[in-house]
């Protein structure tokens, strides 16, 4: 199995939604996050690829896609990662296809149709960016250049004491992806599911780094294979990064119901 059918459905879908971009209504959803046409459109098209080309594999969506989940081979897809600033009119958004062997990781490709940027890695080995072998941050130590990704509610969970800067990008997909390329040194990510980070891990594991719960356990995305809601925060990169990562953040008690 190749990356290259995967990479053209990806861009295929990014056209669907580069025509609805600033021209897109949004809804809320029972679970009261937001979806589009586009949404609902790019899941049916990479559904109706993948079924036509791999009839016997399962398939989990965002948008409710729920096919034979028990089976070897299992694509998890975000139609739309970034939903959320998709609507408002910012670029950070993208496709994201990843496929789980035996509940694993086991290929994953993110297109940014805006950015024109595309992720890959596959059963081939190695993380590839737009074609160019990408590899998560070197161990060092932090200077305030660097930078972390960090989600857009850090600053009502999170007390952060990082030398460098932090930013939030709008797609968890997009966390991913700048931490294999190793323009951030890591990253925090909180409240996903397996559409969110199958493609991402895929990515992320073959370019060096990986993914541990910010309380210091690794992250098995075996957890989250029936598409539950994964709340715990989680950090990304290389082993190392994230051990100092993990010492700079602390989790910020709830605040008492008045």
């Amino acid at each position: 199995m190749t990356v290259e059918a995967p990479i053209a459905w990806a861009r295929e879908a990014g056209d669907i939604a580069l025509r609805s971009f600033n021209h897109v209504a949004a809804q809320r959803k029972p679970d009261h996050t937001i979806v589009t046409e586009a949404d609902v459109a790019i899941e049916r098209l990479l559904v109706s690829r993948i079924t036509e080309h791999f009839p016997d594999h399962g398939i989990i969506g965002e948008e409710q896609t729920r096919r034979t989940l028990e089976r070897e081979f299992v694509w998890a897809i975000d139609p739309l990662d970034g939903t959320a600033v998709f609507v408002t009119g910012l670029p950070m958004w993208g496709v994201s296809l990843g496929l789980l062997r035996h509940g694993q990781p086991y290929l994953g490709v993110i297109y940014f149709p805006l950015l024109n940027e595309c992720y890959w890695a596959g059963p081939s080995g190695g993380a590839f960016w737009n074609g160019q072998p990408i590899h998560v941050a070197e161990t060092r130590p932090f200077t305030g250049d660097d930078w972390m990704i960090t989600p857009s509610n850090t600053h009502r969970r999170y007390d952060i004491d990082f030398v460098g800067k932090t930013r939030s990008i709008g797609a968890t997909v997009g966390s991913f992806c700048y931490t294999a390329r190793g323009s951030a040194v890591g990253a925090l990510i909180n409240t996903f599911a397996l559409w969110d980070v199958a493609a991402g891990l895929a990515i992320l594991n073959a370019a060096g780094g990986t993914a541990e719960e910010l309380s210091g356990q690794p992250f098995d995305i075996r957890s989250i294979l029936d598409g539950s809601t994964f709340r715990a925060p989680v950090l990304l990169g290389s082993r190392d990064n994230i051990d100092t990562l993990r010492h700079s953040i602390q989790l910020r008690a709830p605040r008492p119901m008045l």
